[in-house]
């Protein structure tokens, strides 16, 4: 199994440097719809779809992804969608974690149409970001990349409060603790040493503390660590909900797409709309 995992691992990582690097505008606007196809579908059949229509699903979330990217300008018109998405995350997932219930996304209908409110506002503002350049980018998905990281390393060792025990037993709160001073601790590295490397300037991080207050920097990184968390037992709760340890098998020793990205969903959009108050 560890094998397995690293070799998709570093397979992933390659077709993405190779996408970034040489891909251009559209070699990455095809790498994000495949991945959001493969998280459409994952979305599906965590709703409980008959397999066919999960399949259809996926293909009509990925189409109509493809429609607001070609008739929208997404810097400035996708606010709604990405708000939309926000709303959902702040108010309505904390509400469904703390009672364990899947609630209004019982219904089939609405639990489509909030995947395809969630999974393409994640989409979008992935495309949106890349738009700001590779490390602003990188900079942007690192933060739920550290998070987990970190809250893992911070959770194995001095975990001992369970974060949430009927959703996701191994998370703690030391472990969400962790996590969160350790993305506070690197941003201010980056920002720290954007003096003496410039194209760290161009960072999420150094552009947002360059308007911020140094506290309003520190409340946001929190926030989106805290958010990174949300988004992972979210995926898992649907999950439990499903009988279903992974969201399915497509990323061989990994999971599925949305077992990699459950953190990138709540984060994304947020980061975002905050990117068009650093810009503004």
């Amino acid at each position: 199994m560890l094998r397995t995992r690293v070799i998709t691992a570093v397979i992933l990582l390659i077709v993405l440097l190779v996408v970034l690097l040489y891909g251009g505008e559209i070699g990455w606007n095809l790498f994000v719809l495949t991945v959001l196809v493969g998280a459409f579908w994952e979305w599906a059949r965590l709703g409980l779809f008959e397999p066919a229509k999960a399949v259809v699903y996926a293909v009509a979330g990925g189409a109509l992804c493809v429609l607001i990217e070609r008739s929208l300008n997404l810097q400035t018109q996708a606010f709604p969608l990405l708000a939309l998405a926000s709303v959902f995350w702040v108010a309505l997932a904390p509400w469904c974690l703390r009672n364990v219930s899947v609630g209004i996304l019982a219904n089939k209908s609405i639990h489509g149409l909030v995947g395809f409110v969630l999974i393409a506002a994640a989409g979008l503002a992935l495309v949106i970001t890349k738009t700001y350049g590779i490390v602003f980018l990188l900079s942007t998905i690192a933060i739920c990349f550290a998070a987990d990281i970190f809250a893992y390393f911070f959770g194995k060792t001095f975990g001992k409060r369970k974060l949430a025990p009927r959703i996701s037993p191994g998370k703690s709160w030391e472990g969400a603790i962790g996590g969160a001073f350790s993305v506070v601790a690197l941003s201010w590295i980056v920002v720290l040493l954007a003096g003496t490397y410039p194209e760290l300037k161009n960072t999420w991080q150094a552009m947002a503390f360059e308007r911020w207050h140094p506290i309003v920097f520190t409340f946001w990184l929190v926030v989106l660590s805290a958010y990174s968390v949300v988004g992972d037992l979210f995926e898992s709760m649907l999950k439990r909900r499903a009988g279903l340890k992974d969201s399915s098998q497509l990323l061989p020793g990994h999971g599925g797409v949305l077992d990699r990205i459950d953190a990138q969903l709540p984060v994304l959009p947020l980061a975002i709309l905050l990117v068009s108050a650093i810009v503004a």
